[in-house]
């Protein structure tokens, strides 16, 4: 299992962004929905009735679709690499939510806390990417 590549990070970026969309496709479709009740039967039949709602089907199945990237990923690259770099989907997705769902986004507050996790996760990535196999 070797380090970051350009084709694993290509492949991790495709995941990104098939696991970001799917979480803006899950809460579309959960806009109008509230999946409690008064017992745990019923709460589990609101969420089954959700299910199969289109955009809950089109969250669902770019979760599977990322999934099988990731897999790919996992299977090219040291988890203690790849799996840091998951979180350049919080950027993704604060900016999808934005945009897509019209939420209201305190960028003052959101653009530094998204740096900060950006720039620490690059400096886990490109650290553990660098080292040599032989360190574990």
């Amino acid at each position: 299992m070797g380090n970051l590549t350009p084709r694993s990070f290509a492949l991790i970026c495709i995941a990104i962004s098939l696991g970001s969309f799917g979480q803006v496709f899950l809460k579309k479709g959960l806009a109008h929905k509230t999946l409690s009740g008064t017992s745990i039967f019923e709460t589990f039949a609101h969420v089954l009735q959700a299910m199969l709602q289109p955009w809950i089907l089109g969250g669902l199945a770019l979760y599977v679709i990322s999934t099988f990237f990731w897999m790919m990923i996992i299977s090219r690259v040291r988890l203690s690499v790849a799996y840091p770099l998951i979180s350049m989907s919080y950027p993704v997705v604060v900016v999808l939510s934005a945009v897509i769902l019209h939420e209201q986004v305190y960028w003052r507050f959101a653009a530094a806390g998204l740096v900060f996790i950006s720039l620490g996760v690059s400096f886990i990535g490109l650290g553990l990417g660098r080292a040599q196999e032989s360190d574990k």
